[in-house]
C-alpha cells in the first residue's frame, strides 16, 4: 500500500464531526470551508517554537444531494480559503493542499463532516535562503557569505565585507553569526552578533537582503 493509500485510510478512519450543522436548507460554501479549517486547528501539531504542522490532505463527507452542489470551481474556492488561513495562523502544511469531496448516504442535508490525514511522518527540515532572485538549499554544517571568493556564497557587493556572516544549521536549527563584518548584519531589523534564525527571518547585509527559510520535508509515514 503506497503512501497516498496509506493516507486516505487513515482520513477515512479519521473523519470526524468536526463541524456539524442539520439544516433543511442548502449547505452552504462558508460551512464546508470552516469545516476544513477546523479539522486543520485540530490536526495541527508542534514541530518546534516556531513550527507547527498541519495534514494538507482532507476528506470532505456530505449528504448526497448536498455533493451535487460542489462543483470543482467551489471546491477550489474553498481550498483558497483553506489556504488562507494556514497562513493566517503560521501553520506550515505538509504538501499543497488536497481536498475530496465524498457523498455519503448516511448523512442528513445541510451536514458535514472532515478528516484530515494524521501527520505522522518522520519530518526533516530543509534550510533555504533566498538572495538576488535566486533560492539556496542550505546543508547541515556551517556555510560562509561574503564579497570574497573564498566564501561559500560569494555575493557582488561592496557593502559587504570579505567574509560578513555564516549560518549553522545542526539538522534541527539554524542559527546566523556576524564574523566582525565592518557594516554590521541585521536580522529582521537589528543588528545582531550571533541569533537563532526562524523561518521567515530576513537578513540585511551591505546591500543584498536574504530571506531565510525552513521547509518541511516528509517521508514514508510511520505505521
Amino acid at each position: 500500500m503506497g503512501f497516498l493509500d496509506k493516507a486516505e485510510a487513515r482520513i477515512e478512519g479519521g473523519v470526524s464531526s468536526l463541524f456539524a450543522k442539520i439544516s433543511k436548507r442548502h449547505l452552504q460554501p462558508i460551512e464546508i470551508s470552516q469545516a476544513v479549517k477546523n479539522a486543520m486547528d485540530v490536526a495541527a501539531t508542534a514541530a518546534g517554537e516556531d513550527r507547527v504542522l498541519v495534514p494538507h490532505r482532507y476528506l470532505i463527507k456530505v449528504s448526497d444531494h448536498d455533493s451535487q452542489e460542489v462543483t470543482e470551481q467551489l471546491l477550489k474556492a474553498i481550498r483558497a480559503e483553506v489556504v488562507a488561513h494556514a497562513s493566517q495562523k503560521g501553520y506550515r502544511l505538509t504538501g499543497e493542499i488536497e481536498l475530496k469531496l465524498e457523498a455519503d448516504a448516511k448523512l442528513a442535508r445541510g451536514r458535514v463532516q472532515v478528516g484530515s490525514a494524521a501527520v505522522k511522518s518522520l519530518v526533516t527540515w530543509q534550510p533555504v535562503i533566498t538572495f538576488n532572485g535566486e533560492r539556496q538549499e542550505l546543508k547541515s554544517g556551517t556555510v560562509t557569505f561574503g564579497r570574497d571568493i573564498s566564501a561559500d556564497f560569494a555575493i557582488d557587493d561592496r557593502g559587504l565585507s570579505r567574509i560578513h556572516f555564516e549560518i549553522a544549521f545542526n539538522g534541527d536549527v539554524a542559527a546566523i553569526r556576524d564574523l566582525g563584518s565592518t557594516n554590521g548584519t541585521f536580522v529582521d531589523g537589528a543588528r545582531i552578533s550571533e541569533v537563532v534564525l526562524r523561518s521567515g527571518s530576513k537578513i540585511t547585509a551591505g546591500r543584498t537582503e536574504f530571506d531565510f527559510d525552513l521547509l518541511p520535508l516528509t517521508g514514508e509515514p510511520s505505521e
